[in-house]
C-alpha cells in the first residue's frame, strides 16, 4: 500500500518523538520504501541530521511567508544545504523541503531543539542563513524580517546580534535590479535587454587591453550580473 506508507511513517514518528523531526523523517522513510528496501530507508533517516531537518522547517516557513514560493529561495536553500551537509542526500533533502512547504510544523518546538542542542555560534549561523535566504530573491521584506527576528529570539540570539547580522547582509548584498541597472517595475524584455548590454560591456574578452587584476574584477562583476539575471528571471516566472 504505497499511498499510505509515507504518512504511516510520519504518524509513528510523531507519536514516538512528539516533535516535527520524527514526523518528517518518518514521512521520508515511508516515501523511500515505495521504491527502495527497508535497509536503505533506515540509512536515509540516519543520514539526514536533526539540525538539517529543523533548518528545512524554518526555511520552508520563510519561503512561503509572503504567499508565494520563489524558485530563487528554493534554489538557495538546496544549494546551501548541499554545501554544508552530505551532498549525496540532495534528492531526499529536496523531498523534505517540498513536504514542509505543504505542511505546517510547530516552530516553537523547532527553535527549542536548535536552542537546546546547539551552541550559540551555530544558532547565529542559522539566523544568518535565514537572512541570506530572505535576500536571495532580491529583497528582505517586513514579514520576513519579523519572522527571522522572532526565530532569533526563540533561539536566544539577542537583538544586538540580530541587528549586526542584518546590517552585514543588507549592506553587502546589492539589490539584483540595481545590479542589472533596471527598476523593479521593468518588463522582462527590458531586463533581458539590459542584461545583454551589461554582459557585452563587462566581458573580459572585450577588454583585452586591461591588466590581469582589472580583468579579474570584470569577471567578478560579470558573475554578479549573471546571478542577478538568474534570480530576476525566476521571479518573473513566479509572479
Amino acid at each position: 500500500m504505497p499511498r499510505y506508507e509515507k504518512w504511516l511513517g510520519a504518524g509513528i514518528g510523531w507519536m514516538v518523538t512528539g516533535n516535527p523531526l520524527g514526523g518528517i523523517l518518518g514521512f521520508l522513510a515511508g516515501n523511500y520504501l515505495t521504491d527502495k528496501n527497508k535497509s536503505d530507508a533506515q540509512k536515509l533517516s540516519s543520514g539526514i541530521s536533526e539540525l538539517e531537518v529543523n533548518i528545512l522547517v524554518l526555511a520552508s516557513h520563510l519561503i512561503k511567508i509572503d504567499g508565494k514560493i520563489s524558485a530563487a529561495e528554493i534554489s538557495f536553500t538546496t544549494t546551501f544545504l548541499g554545501e554544508h551537509f552530505d551532498p549525496q542526500l540532495s534528492q531526499e533533502r529536496t523531498q523534505v523541503l517540498h513536504h514542509c512547504l505543504n505542511k505546517e510544523y510547530d516552530l516553537g518546538v523547532v527553535c527549542d531543539q536548535i536552542r537546546i542542542y546547539t551552541k550559540l555560534h551555530t544558532r547565529i549561523q542559522v539566523v544568518r542563513f535565514l537572512l541570506e535566504l530572505a535576500k536571495s530573491d532580491g529583497e528582505l521584506n517586513q514579514q520576513e524580517n519579523y519572522f527571522i527576528f522572532r526565530v532569533a529570539g526563540y533561539m536566544n540570539v539577542n537583538d544586538v546580534e540580530f541587528r549586526k547580522l542584518k546590517s552585514e547582509i543588507t549592506e553587502t548584498s546589492l539589490n539584483y535590479y540595481d545590479v542589472l541597472e533596471v527598476t523593479k517595475t521593468a518588463s522582462p524584455e527590458d531586463v533581458r535587454r539590459s542584461y545583454r548590454k551589461l554582459v557585452l560591456k563587462y566581458h573580459p574578452d572585450r577588454n583585452k587591453t586591461l591588466s590581469e587584476e582589472e580583468k579579474k574584477k570584470l569577471t567578478e562583476k560579470l558573475l554578479a550580473i549573471q546571478e542577478a539575471y538568474r534570480v530576476v528571471k525566476q521571479n518573473f516566472g513566479n509572479s
